[in-house]
């Protein structure tokens, strides 16, 4: 069997890797004319880490993570509303969430494809099928066929576009920040600080750095040069509890990047015939649940499980979408509802929220995150 993956990214990687662990001749075509990542830092919880380790990705993932010792939920002045320490989430999820440079995570993924062709500067163009092969046709004129085409081209998809995949990209009302900075970050608690509309998020990563992120309600593409997004955020956060003001004065400017914040309405159908869709392209969702990626790679391990037991490709490729449109929907909703929770402006319903938060048993939130986070998928078909 061949199969072809267009877009180079986590999820486009992660199931690459996973289809020639099953066997398959897989080849990857990416828009880009070079795999790098402009990211800032990304979290992956126990449910992507166990997915990862199946492909033999545990000494470099390892190597490279960051595991702090507890995070917290707090207000704007610091005051904690939850707090979760790392040997109570491990012992309830199986795994900690790890923290990664963006870029770094690429790179671990780019060396387990290392025997995989990946083919730059090959922006697909559409995708044409026929009762026995899926085409590609690219923009530079290059074409290829394969026994079926993986569209992992993210929020944008132009797989996804060409299959008339029902539901319009909607713009969650808010936008984010992201950064890296240089940080000692001896004792520094990770987590999510929560204002009046106003978000501003922590994670120590490897190397004394920490990756942060902010949110704020805004109309939907507004854009500012880096410094002066600097100064805005400087500005925004300023009254914030410590280390927040110190974060982004440290973060180079030229470093900043902003992004509106994108989902869709879960789709019934994500592919036809030989065609079918993976991450962003399939299911893209709110950044709030940390579950973009991660569901990508859930993903790639379902998709190369179902392909790997041979038998007619449509009717494995239709198996795959149907076991993964019900979990990507429930963590795609949920993530919507947190994003919109913990957006709210109206002083009185922050307090409310903020109430709740602080009452909420520490068993209620885990055994919540335990649904998202602690889902575990295997390569391998049951015996």
């Amino acid at each position: 069997m061949r199969v072809i993956v267009i877009g180079a990214g986590i999820g486009g990687l992660t199931a690459a890797v996973a289809l020639r662990r099953k066997g398959i001749e897989v080849k990857i075509y990416e828009r880009a004319a070079a795999l790098t990542d402009v990211g800032a830092g990304i979290s992956l919880w126990p449910n992507a880490l166990k997915a990862l380790y199946q492909l033999g990705m545990r000494p470099a993932l390892d190597a490279l993570s960051f595991v702090s010792a507890e995070g917290a939920l707090r207000t704007a002045s610091g005051a904690v509303l939850t707090r979760t320490a790392a040997h109570e989430f491990v012992a309830r999820l199986g795994l900690p969430v790890m923290v990664f440079h963006r870029a770094e995570l690429l790179n671990v993924l780019v060396a387990a494809a290392r025997d995989i062709p990946i083919h730059r500067a090959h922006e697909c163009h559409f995708v044409r099928q026929d009762a026995v092969r899926a085409t590609v046709q690219f923009a530079n004129g290059a074409q290829a066929d394969a026994d079926a085409v993986v569209g992992a081209d993210g929020l944008r998809s132009i797989v996804r576009e060409g299959l008339g995949t029902p539901g319009a990209l909607r713009y969650s009302g808010y936008t984010a920040w992201r950064g890296i900075a240089g940080f000692d970050t001896a004792g520094l608690l990770a987590g999510e600080s929560v204002g009046r509309g106003q978000r501003f998020g922590l994670a120590p990563i490897s190397g004394n750095r920490v990756y942060w992120y902010a949110t704020d309600n805004v109309p939907e593409g507004q854009r500012e040069p880096p410094d002066q997004a600097k100064a805005r955020l400087t500005a925004m956060f300023a009254s914030w509890h410590d280390p927040i003001p110190a974060l982004i004065r440290v973060t180079d400017h030229a470093a900043i990047l902003r992004n509106d914040i994108y989902d869709r309405d879960p789709a019934n159908r994500w592919g036809s015939g030989r065609i079918t869709l993976l991450g962003d392209a399939a299911h893209p969702m709110t950044p709030n649940l940390g579950q973009g990626a991660c569901q990508a790679i859930e993903d790639a391990l379902v998709l190369a499980r179902d392909l790997g037991q041979g038998g007619d490709v449509e009717a494995s490729l239709r198996r795959y979408e149907a076991q993964r449109r019900p979990r990507t929907r429930l963590v795609s909703m949920a993530s919507r509802r947190a994003g919109q929770m913990f957006q709210i402006e109206s002083p009185s319903v922050c307090r409310l929220r903020d109430m709740m938060m602080r009452l909420m048993p520490s068993a209620v939130t885990l055994r919540s995150l335990s649904t998202i986070g602690g889902y575990e998928g295997h390569l391998d078909p049951p015996m």
